[in-house]
């Protein structure tokens, strides 16, 4: 049988998960997936290799997640998807499933990420696990400056969890900016690449200039990689969604 390659948008509420990635003895979306396909291909015993376009922290979502699977099989991709769906949570949805080529890689071959932190003003229980809730005054010129100065080409290393497995901090940023809808912020970030912890610093750093408590001259020299003891803040993951994967 020819091995065939499967593409998957996946969505996720990643409140129940540790996480994307496989660990043994607790729950992550990875591995939650990959026991649904184990499950499905039971008769066709076969290494099972789910391959994510990136990690995303305990309690992070996903409105886009890409994953790819090389599979021995003769299941329709439609049905590969429904047979997904049958055998996960409702805390994890298969929107799409279809067949590519067989060089198709979820991490390798995106070209950007998009990521959007929500942030509530406004409390209802509605918004726990899903929507960072924060009803400080906030300077809306200083968010959206921060978030100006954050474009661009930037060493992230003092605005990430230090990983010493990994050499290279730069990374491109297309787009940041601010929206502003009645009670709700959104923030969206869009790059080639992004560190561990990064959209969360970011965000909780830029709420501190937007309070007042700290200088926007301190995420100047956070971005410039001048580690003169700026304090850094860290926004929950509850808010924090993987929003879109592009590969043209």
């Amino acid at each position: 049988m020819q091995k065939r390659n499967f593409k998957l948008t996946i969505q996720y509420l990643g409140t129940p998960y540790n996480g994307w990635q496989y660990q043994p003895n607790h729950p992550t979306v990875q591995g939650e997936i990959e026991s649904a396909f184990e499950k499905i291909l039971h008769k066709n015993k076969q290494s099972i290799n789910l391959i994510g376009s990136g990690r995303t922290d305990s309690g992070v979502h996903a409105f886009g997640q890409i994953a790819n699977i090389i599979l021995d099989t003769d299941i329709s991709s439609y049905d590969l998807k429904n047979a997904i769906n049958a055998n996960t949570s409702k805390n994890i949805f298969i929107k799409k499933c279809i067949e590519v080529d067989i060089e198709f890689h979820a991490r390798f071959s995106a070209k950007n990420r998009l990521y959007i932190y929500r942030i509530s003003k406004e409390y209802s229980p509605f918004i726990n696990d899903r929507v960072w809730y924060c009803d400080s005054d906030l300077d809306i010129d200083l968010l959206n400056q921060s978030a100006d100065l954050i474009s661009g080409t930037h060493d992230f290393t003092l605005l990430s969890k230090f990983n010493p497995e990994i050499d290279n901090r730069i990374c491109d940023i297309y787009i940041s900016n601010w929206n502003f809808s009645g009670n709700e912020l959104i923030y969206n970030i869009q790059g080639n690449r992004f560190l561990h912890h990064m959209v969360r610093y970011l965000v909780g750093t830029m709420l501190e200039i937007g309070k007042k408590n700290i200088p926007l001259d301190n995420l100047i020299d956070l971005l410039n990689n001048k580690d003169s003891g700026c304090p850094i803040f860290k926004a929950p993951s509850k808010g924090l969604y993987l929003n879109k994967i592009n590969y043209e």
